[in-house]
Protein backbone atom coordinates (compact mmCIF):
# COMPACT_ATOMS: atom_id res chain seq x y z
CA UNK A 1 0.00 0.00 0.00
CA UNK A 2 2.74 2.58 0.99
CA UNK A 3 4.69 1.62 -2.42
CA UNK A 4 1.83 2.03 -4.44
CA UNK A 5 1.10 5.38 -2.48
CA UNK A 6 4.56 6.59 -3.03
CA UNK A 7 4.28 5.57 -6.81
CA UNK A 8 0.79 7.77 -6.86
CA UNK A 9 2.51 10.88 -5.39
CA UNK A 10 5.50 10.33 -7.51
CA UNK A 11 3.40 10.45 -10.97
CA UNK A 12 0.91 13.48 -9.44
CA UNK A 13 4.17 15.32 -9.00
CA UNK A 14 5.75 14.46 -12.37
CA UNK A 15 2.18 15.83 -13.61
CA UNK A 16 2.41 18.96 -11.41
CA UNK A 17 6.20 19.08 -13.06
CA UNK A 18 5.15 18.84 -16.91
CA UNK A 19 2.24 21.45 -16.02
CA UNK A 20 4.69 24.40 -14.42
CA UNK A 21 7.12 23.57 -17.27
CA UNK A 22 4.65 23.97 -19.74
CA UNK A 23 3.13 26.77 -18.42
CA UNK A 24 6.46 28.79 -18.28
CA UNK A 25 7.52 27.58 -21.97
CA UNK A 26 4.12 29.83 -22.39
CA UNK A 27 4.70 32.95 -20.64
CA UNK A 28 8.29 33.32 -21.49
CA UNK A 29 8.58 31.77 -24.94
CA UNK A 30 7.69 34.38 -28.01
CA UNK A 31 4.54 34.87 -29.34
CA UNK A 32 4.29 32.81 -32.62
CA UNK A 33 4.73 34.45 -35.70
CA UNK A 34 3.35 33.33 -39.64
CA UNK A 35 4.14 33.50 -42.70
CA UNK A 36 2.15 34.69 -45.50
CA UNK A 37 2.21 35.60 -49.09
CA UNK A 38 2.22 39.76 -49.71
CA UNK A 39 -0.31 40.40 -52.27
CA UNK A 40 1.34 42.69 -54.95
CA UNK A 41 -1.12 45.69 -55.06
CA UNK A 42 -0.44 49.27 -55.52
CA UNK A 43 -3.63 51.64 -54.93
CA UNK A 44 -4.39 54.31 -56.83
CA UNK A 45 -7.07 56.62 -55.84
CA UNK A 46 -9.50 59.18 -57.58
CA UNK A 47 -11.97 61.16 -55.89
CA UNK A 48 -15.11 58.86 -55.61
CA UNK A 49 -12.55 55.92 -54.02
CA UNK A 50 -11.35 58.03 -51.23
CA UNK A 51 -14.83 59.33 -50.59
CA UNK A 52 -16.12 55.47 -50.59
CA UNK A 53 -12.86 55.52 -48.55
CA UNK A 54 -13.56 57.97 -45.93
CA UNK A 55 -16.81 56.84 -45.41
CA UNK A 56 -16.21 52.86 -44.23
CA UNK A 57 -13.18 54.33 -42.09
CA UNK A 58 -15.45 56.59 -40.10
CA UNK A 59 -17.98 53.73 -39.87
CA UNK A 60 -15.54 51.05 -38.74
CA UNK A 61 -11.55 51.70 -38.36
CA UNK A 62 -12.27 55.59 -36.30
CA UNK A 63 -14.01 53.73 -34.18
CA UNK A 64 -10.83 52.32 -32.29
CA UNK A 65 -7.67 54.08 -33.75
CA UNK A 66 -9.08 57.77 -33.49
CA UNK A 67 -7.62 59.36 -30.42
CA UNK A 68 -9.69 60.39 -27.84
CA UNK A 69 -9.39 64.22 -27.55
CA UNK A 70 -8.11 64.57 -31.51
CA UNK A 71 -9.60 64.11 -34.54
CA UNK A 72 -6.70 61.99 -35.95
CA UNK A 73 -6.21 58.51 -36.21
CA UNK A 74 -3.53 58.43 -33.80
CA UNK A 75 -4.76 55.36 -31.79
CA UNK A 76 -4.04 54.88 -28.40
CA UNK A 77 -4.66 51.79 -25.45
CA UNK A 78 -7.38 49.76 -26.03
CA UNK A 79 -9.48 49.51 -23.00
CA UNK A 80 -9.95 45.87 -23.03
CA UNK A 81 -7.43 44.05 -20.39
CA UNK A 82 -8.50 40.55 -20.51
CA UNK A 83 -5.24 39.97 -22.73
CA UNK A 84 -2.87 42.81 -20.76
CA UNK A 85 -1.69 45.99 -22.61
CA UNK A 86 -2.80 46.30 -25.97
CA UNK A 87 -2.53 49.63 -27.91
CA UNK A 88 -4.23 50.78 -31.68
CA UNK A 89 -1.60 51.96 -33.45
CA UNK A 90 -1.14 54.93 -35.23
CA UNK A 91 -2.52 55.24 -38.79
CA UNK A 92 -1.78 59.12 -39.58
CA UNK A 93 0.76 59.88 -42.11
CA UNK A 94 3.37 61.04 -40.21
CA UNK A 95 6.65 59.07 -41.04
CA UNK A 96 6.84 57.23 -37.86
CA UNK A 97 3.04 56.24 -37.67
CA UNK A 98 2.76 52.18 -38.22
CA UNK A 99 0.56 52.53 -41.40
CA UNK A 100 3.91 54.66 -42.83
CA UNK A 101 5.66 51.29 -42.47
CA UNK A 102 2.98 49.35 -44.18
CA UNK A 103 2.91 49.07 -47.98
CA UNK A 104 -0.62 48.54 -49.70
CA UNK A 105 -0.12 45.02 -49.88
CA UNK A 106 0.97 44.66 -46.59
CA UNK A 107 -1.36 46.56 -45.17
CA UNK A 108 -3.97 44.71 -47.29
CA UNK A 109 -3.12 41.49 -45.61
CA UNK A 110 -3.36 43.11 -42.17
CA UNK A 111 -6.67 43.92 -43.11
CA UNK A 112 -7.98 40.83 -44.12
CA UNK A 113 -6.30 38.21 -41.94
CA UNK A 114 -4.82 39.90 -39.14
CA UNK A 115 -1.65 39.25 -39.59
CA UNK A 116 1.05 42.19 -38.68
CA UNK A 117 4.07 42.73 -40.41
CA UNK A 118 6.37 41.26 -38.21
CA UNK A 119 4.34 38.03 -38.66
CA UNK A 120 2.21 38.11 -35.47
CA UNK A 121 -1.87 38.45 -35.46
CA UNK A 122 -3.12 41.06 -33.80
CA UNK A 123 -5.67 40.30 -30.55
CA UNK A 124 -8.05 42.40 -31.36
CA UNK A 125 -8.37 43.82 -34.83
CA UNK A 126 -11.35 42.91 -36.87
CA UNK A 127 -10.34 40.91 -40.31
CA UNK A 128 -12.00 42.07 -43.05
CA UNK A 129 -11.99 39.33 -45.04
CA UNK A 130 -15.69 39.99 -46.72
CA UNK A 131 -15.13 43.43 -47.70
CA UNK A 132 -14.99 43.68 -51.14
CA UNK A 133 -12.08 44.35 -53.24
CA UNK A 134 -13.17 47.61 -54.16
CA UNK A 135 -13.94 48.84 -50.52
CA UNK A 136 -10.79 47.40 -49.53
CA UNK A 137 -8.82 49.25 -51.98
CA UNK A 138 -10.72 52.40 -51.28
CA UNK A 139 -10.44 52.26 -47.39
CA UNK A 140 -6.38 51.57 -48.26
CA UNK A 141 -6.94 54.75 -50.48
CA UNK A 142 -7.90 57.10 -48.16
CA UNK A 143 -5.37 56.35 -45.45
CA UNK A 144 -2.58 56.94 -47.67
CA UNK A 145 -4.82 60.21 -48.65
CA UNK A 146 -4.54 64.09 -46.72
CA UNK A 147 -7.82 64.48 -44.44
CA UNK A 148 -8.34 65.88 -40.91
CA UNK A 149 -8.10 61.92 -39.83
CA UNK A 150 -4.93 60.89 -41.56
CA UNK A 151 -3.17 64.10 -40.28
CA UNK A 152 0.59 63.28 -39.35
CA UNK A 153 0.61 62.36 -35.03
CA UNK A 154 3.77 62.00 -33.67
CA UNK A 155 2.26 59.83 -31.11
CA UNK A 156 3.88 56.72 -30.23
CA UNK A 157 2.98 53.37 -28.63
CA UNK A 158 4.64 50.79 -26.30
CA UNK A 159 4.97 47.68 -27.78
CA UNK A 160 1.82 45.36 -26.84
CA UNK A 161 2.21 43.63 -23.04
CA UNK A 162 0.09 40.61 -23.40
CA UNK A 163 -0.80 38.36 -20.30
CA UNK A 164 -0.46 34.65 -19.91
CA UNK A 165 -3.91 34.37 -21.45
CA UNK A 166 -3.28 36.36 -24.54
CA UNK A 167 0.48 34.27 -24.72
CA UNK A 168 -1.87 31.27 -24.40
CA UNK A 169 -4.34 31.75 -27.12
CA UNK A 170 -1.94 32.88 -29.32
CA UNK A 171 -0.07 29.49 -29.40
CA UNK A 172 -3.63 27.51 -29.54
CA UNK A 173 -5.79 29.68 -31.11
CA UNK A 174 -5.60 33.01 -32.58
CA UNK A 175 -4.56 32.15 -35.80
CA UNK A 176 -4.36 34.56 -39.27
CA UNK A 177 -7.42 33.82 -41.53
CA UNK A 178 -7.03 33.02 -44.70
CA UNK A 179 -6.48 35.56 -47.52
CA UNK A 180 -9.32 35.21 -50.18
CA UNK A 181 -8.59 35.25 -53.74
CA UNK A 182 -11.35 37.72 -54.99
CA UNK A 183 -14.50 39.26 -52.40
CA UNK A 184 -17.15 40.66 -55.28
CA UNK A 185 -18.73 43.94 -54.58
CA UNK A 186 -22.08 43.56 -52.62
CA UNK A 187 -25.67 44.15 -54.59
CA UNK A 188 -26.59 47.47 -52.53
CA UNK A 189 -30.12 47.54 -54.29
CA UNK A 190 -30.52 44.73 -52.33
CA UNK A 191 -30.96 45.04 -48.66
CA UNK A 192 -30.72 41.61 -47.25
CA UNK A 193 -27.76 41.26 -48.64
CA UNK A 194 -26.54 44.83 -48.08
CA UNK A 195 -27.03 44.52 -44.60
CA UNK A 196 -25.14 41.44 -44.22
CA UNK A 197 -22.81 42.69 -45.45
CA UNK A 198 -22.19 45.78 -43.21
CA UNK A 199 -23.27 43.32 -40.28
CA UNK A 200 -20.29 40.80 -41.10
CA UNK A 201 -17.44 44.06 -41.70
CA UNK A 202 -18.60 46.26 -38.94
CA UNK A 203 -18.00 42.86 -36.50
CA UNK A 204 -21.81 43.54 -35.07
CA UNK A 205 -21.53 39.43 -34.78
CA UNK A 206 -18.65 39.72 -32.03
CA UNK A 207 -20.26 41.31 -29.54
CA UNK A 208 -23.77 40.64 -30.02
CA UNK A 209 -23.06 36.92 -30.20
CA UNK A 210 -22.66 34.26 -27.60
CA UNK A 211 -19.03 35.18 -26.73
CA UNK A 212 -15.59 36.22 -28.67
CA UNK A 213 -14.00 32.53 -28.67
CA UNK A 214 -17.02 30.76 -30.81
CA UNK A 215 -16.35 33.68 -33.14
CA UNK A 216 -16.03 32.35 -36.70
CA UNK A 217 -14.85 35.02 -38.92
CA UNK A 218 -14.41 33.05 -42.06
CA UNK A 219 -18.33 31.92 -41.82
CA UNK A 220 -19.92 34.64 -39.22
CA UNK A 221 -23.29 32.78 -39.42
CA UNK A 222 -21.66 29.58 -37.56
CA UNK A 223 -20.51 32.16 -34.81
CA UNK A 224 -22.11 30.65 -31.44
CA UNK A 225 -25.21 32.59 -30.38
CA UNK A 226 -25.09 34.46 -33.66
CA UNK A 227 -26.66 37.86 -32.58
CA UNK A 228 -28.52 35.94 -30.04
CA UNK A 229 -26.27 38.23 -27.52
CA UNK A 230 -25.40 37.65 -23.73
CA UNK A 231 -21.40 38.00 -24.28
CA UNK A 232 -19.78 40.39 -21.55
CA UNK A 233 -18.58 43.66 -22.47
CA UNK A 234 -16.07 45.67 -21.08
CA UNK A 235 -17.83 49.11 -19.93
CA UNK A 236 -15.60 52.24 -21.38
CA UNK A 237 -15.00 53.22 -17.42
CA UNK A 238 -13.57 49.12 -17.00
CA UNK A 239 -15.93 48.91 -13.66
CA UNK A 240 -17.87 45.64 -15.18
CA UNK A 241 -19.26 43.91 -18.22
CA UNK A 242 -22.30 44.56 -19.82
CA UNK A 243 -24.28 41.72 -21.55
CA UNK A 244 -24.03 42.57 -24.99
CA UNK A 245 -28.54 42.58 -26.47
CA UNK A 246 -30.13 40.16 -28.13
CA UNK A 247 -30.35 40.98 -31.74
CA UNK A 248 -31.87 38.22 -33.53
CA UNK A 249 -35.96 38.93 -34.13
CA UNK A 250 -37.17 37.55 -31.04
CA UNK A 251 -40.73 38.99 -30.75
CA UNK A 252 -39.92 39.85 -26.61
CA UNK A 253 -36.02 39.79 -26.41
CA UNK A 254 -34.62 40.69 -29.08
CA UNK A 255 -35.37 42.84 -32.51
CA UNK A 256 -38.74 41.89 -32.94
CA UNK A 257 -40.63 44.49 -30.95
CA UNK A 258 -38.72 47.39 -32.60
CA UNK A 259 -39.31 49.61 -35.49
CA UNK A 260 -36.93 50.23 -38.00
CA UNK A 261 -37.51 53.84 -37.10
CA UNK A 262 -36.34 52.62 -33.53
CA UNK A 263 -33.62 50.40 -34.57
CA UNK A 264 -31.86 53.32 -36.15
CA UNK A 265 -32.31 55.57 -33.05
CA UNK A 266 -30.96 52.84 -31.29
CA UNK A 267 -27.84 52.49 -33.61
CA UNK A 268 -27.10 56.39 -33.81
CA UNK A 269 -28.10 57.88 -30.55
CA UNK A 270 -27.72 55.08 -28.30
CA UNK A 271 -31.23 55.21 -27.03
CA UNK A 272 -33.32 52.28 -26.17
CA UNK A 273 -37.00 51.89 -27.49
CA UNK A 274 -38.23 52.79 -23.67
CA UNK A 275 -36.35 56.05 -23.97
CA UNK A 276 -33.03 54.66 -21.57
CA UNK A 277 -29.46 54.47 -22.82
CA UNK A 278 -27.35 51.78 -23.99
CA UNK A 279 -24.28 51.46 -22.35
CA UNK A 280 -21.49 53.34 -23.72
CA UNK A 281 -19.74 50.81 -24.76
CA UNK A 282 -21.79 50.35 -27.71
CA UNK A 283 -19.78 52.82 -30.75
CA UNK A 284 -22.95 55.15 -31.94
CA UNK A 285 -22.78 54.57 -35.68
CA UNK A 286 -23.60 58.30 -36.45
CA UNK A 287 -22.77 58.51 -40.18
CA UNK A 288 -23.99 55.38 -41.82
CA UNK A 289 -26.80 56.29 -43.92
CA UNK A 290 -30.66 55.77 -43.91
CA UNK A 291 -29.94 53.17 -46.53
CA UNK A 292 -27.47 51.44 -44.76
CA UNK A 293 -29.44 51.58 -40.98
CA UNK A 294 -32.59 50.10 -43.05
CA UNK A 295 -30.19 47.72 -44.88
CA UNK A 296 -28.95 46.08 -41.44
CA UNK A 297 -32.49 46.05 -40.02
CA UNK A 298 -33.57 43.89 -42.74
CA UNK A 299 -30.85 41.88 -42.67
CA UNK A 300 -31.19 41.55 -38.95
CA UNK A 301 -34.93 40.26 -38.90
CA UNK A 302 -33.62 37.27 -41.18
CA UNK A 303 -31.56 35.67 -38.56
CA UNK A 304 -32.39 32.78 -36.45
CA UNK A 305 -34.28 33.93 -33.63
CA UNK A 306 -32.65 32.76 -30.19
CA UNK A 307 -35.21 32.72 -27.35
CA UNK A 308 -31.79 34.74 -24.78
CA UNK A 309 -33.66 37.29 -22.18
CA UNK A 310 -30.90 39.84 -21.39
CA UNK A 311 -32.06 42.11 -18.97
CA UNK A 312 -30.89 45.80 -20.17
CA UNK A 313 -28.02 46.90 -18.94
CA UNK A 314 -27.46 43.25 -17.12
CA UNK A 315 -23.84 43.65 -15.65
CA UNK A 316 -21.14 40.76 -14.58
CA UNK A 317 -18.33 41.48 -12.40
Amino acid sequence: MKKALKILGMALLGLVVIVLLGAAYINFSPIPKHEAEVPAITIKADSVQLARGEHLVNASCALCHKGKNTNQMEGGLWREKDFGEVYTSNLTLHPDSKLSQYSDGELALMLRTGLKKNGEVAFFMPRYMHLSDEDLNAVIAFLRSESPLTRPSDKQWPERKPNYLAKLLAKVAIKPTPYPETVAAVDFNDPVAHGRYLAHNLACYHCHSGSFDGINEVEPTASAGYFGGGNPILKKDGSAKVLSSNLTPHPEHGLGKYSPEQFAKAVRTGKRQDGSNLDHSMPLFTNLTDAEVNAMYAYLQTVPVIDNAIEPGAVVK
